[in-house]
């Protein structure tokens, strides 16, 4: 069975690397292997590490995408602000890095902590669910207050109403619940920011391998409140972790960030996966795979961080190397030709999977995004489309 477990991590690892590298694909469309593996004679273990190993791998190296071509996944759509900024300083490589830092000091803490977690989430959850409403209200006003001026706030206080009304409406259009994420988020972060990119006319700055100066006591903040704030994210549904990043990172500077959101998004990847055991509830695309596959006992549960812990650590060397040469060569390409590319790649696949109502929908969610850019407002205010149906489902409305 170790034989087996070990070779289906490295397949999750395999495959979660192809999806972090391929623009818009998103490891929660693992759903859409269920019936395969169903099908299937393979031994709930192996499955197991298989899929967490995909879930992980993709957390770490999913930056590359998102800070090289501005193609977010969910979860990290606010990291190509930072990460993009030292992109343009010729920085790309350092920012990546950053990144793998935060991701791997958050699976060592969560590890580390692991007794402490299974003693405190479940009450906390208990105690915290009736309130969860009033907790992304909190949330939300902190994001909209945080604005410049009178007159951005009441921009972003709109522009979170209305991707809020596109997410509640978009749940009546003719397309499956686990992929509707996908031409949402791949217009509202991804499509608008690259469409400007090319208006711009932007080029890059030489990459080249530079110092980065990071204190000790910066990484080891964006460590621990990035991976705490993981950990409490899995315990409300629909904040992603770029915003979660933004209220916890501690530094407020561009290094703390990128260290922070590594962190909080692996830790928030292996959260949605131990909540199955913790809370009864799953939170990723992962998670529901796993739930209908098994039972999760504590047995799974070490697996799940064992494995967690080998694909972590194998991810974050072949996302530093892989860092290295795409850097070295994404001067000499002309960077509006690979942001067309980029967007007609999400175009075809937004198609594939979700047809003519998909497309539409990406249309709608770009105009939106671009809409905020321009007006000089924070994105993660865009993340309405999540948050406010949220909101109005556990007010009862």
């Amino acid at each position: 069975m170790f034989i087996e477990v070990l070779i289906f991590a490295v397949l999750g690892i395999g495959l979660g690397i192809f999806f972090g590298l391929a623009p818009g694909l998103h490891p929660n469309l693992i759903v859409l292997m269920l019936p395969l593996f169903i099908a299937t004679n393979i031994a709930a273990l192996p499955l197991l590490a298989f899929i967490t190993a995909l879930a992980i791998s993709n957390s770490i190296i999913d930056f590359i995408p998102s800070i090289l071509l501005g193609a977010p996944d969910s979860g990290n759509e606010l990291s190509i602000l930072p990460g993009h900024k030292m992109l343009m300083k010729g920085m790309g490589y350092e920012a990546i890095k950053l990144t793998v830092i935060g991701g791997v000091g958050s699976i060592i803490f969560c590890v580390l902590l692991f007794s402490l977690i299974v003693f405190i989430i479940p009450a906390l959850y208990a105690t915290a669910q009736p309130y969860i409403y009033l907790l992304l209200i909190f949330i939300v006003l902190i994001m909209v207050m945080t604005e410049k001026g009178k007159g951005k706030k009441l921009l972003a206080l709109f522009c979170f109403l209305l991707a809020g009304f596109i997410g509640m409406l978009s749940s009546e259009l003719p397309i499956d619940n686990t992929l509707i994420l996908f031409p949402i988020l791949s217009g509202l972060f991804g499509i608008s920011f690259l469409l400007l990119q090319i208006k711009k006319k932007v080029s890059l700055p030489a990459q080249g391998r530079k110092e980065l100066f990071v204190s000790r006591g910066l990484i080891n903040r964006g460590v621990v409140f990035g991976s705490l704030g993981g950990v409490f994210s899995g315990l409300l549904p629909g904040v992603g972790s770029s915003e979660v990043a933004t209220l916890v990172s501690v530094d407020k500077n561009d290094h703390s960030f990128l260290v922070t959101v590594g962190a909080l998004t692996t830790a928030n990847i292996i959260m949605s996966i131990l909540s199955l055991w913790l809370i009864g509830k799953s939170r990723s695309g992962a998670a529901v795979v796993i739930e209908q596959l098994m039972t999760v006992g504590l047995n799974e549960v070490l697996i799940i961080l064992s494995v967690g812990l080998v694909a972590c650590g194998v991810a974050a060397l072949i996302t530093l190397y892989l860092a290295k040469k795409f850097t070295a060569i994404i001067k000499r390409v002309n960077y509006s030709s690979i942001s067309i590319a980029v967007i007609a790649i999400l175009v075809v696949l937004i198609f594939i999977f979700s047809g003519w109502y998909g497309l539409f929908l990406a249309a709608i969610c770009s105009c939106l995004g671009i809409a905020a850019n321009l007006a000089g407002i924070k994105r993660g205010n865009l993340m309405g489309v999540l948050i406010l149906p949220t909101i109005l489902f556990y007010i009862g409305i």
